[in-house]
């Protein structure tokens, strides 16, 4: 009767203790994230249609592992995060440089008069810094057919 009554009160402290740990700030690795959202333009125009990737721009220092995609839609984007970790995913992006470029494997996308340095990651000449507090217009981007 006692030993159980021991075995009881250790398993029910190990569980506390596994609560509490997991509920301290910091014990899990999330990555913070931030809104981000623009305009998007092709030649001056409202883009529509087109899904705006940003990649980590690993030469600038951003080595997260997560991939942040938003829909052209009526000339504006809004981005979401999918990452390695689940509790990294959701809207916003993690701080920190991106190339950015447009992926046009979407329907409706193929056929749109767009440079193709803007379609691939190596060649793109757009990086964005995600920062807290962005200037107005700071993630507007305008993507040309020339």
């Amino acid at each position: 009767m006692v030993m159980r009554s021991r075995l009881r009160g250790r398993t029910g402290l190990t569980v506390l203790c596994a609560v509490l740990l997991g509920a301290l700030p910091g014990c899990s690795k999330a990555v913070k994230r931030v809104p981000v959202s623009g305009t998007v333009t092709l030649d001056g125009k409202p883009l529509g249609v087109g899904v705006v990737s940003f990649a980590p721009d690993a030469e600038k220092g951003n080595t997260n592992r997560v991939a942040c995609i938003g829909r052209a839609n009526s000339g504006k984007y809004e981005l979401t995060t999918a990452a390695m970790q689940n509790f990294d995913n959701g809207p916003g992006a993690p701080l920190g440089w991106y190339k950015v470029y447009l992926d046009t494997t979407v329907p409706g996308a193929e056929d749109l008069k767009i440079h193709p340095k803007f379609k691939d990651l190596n060649k793109t000449p757009i990086s964005i810094e995600v920062v807290e507090s962005p200037a107005p217009g700071a993630y507007d981007i305008q993507f040309t057919s020339k």
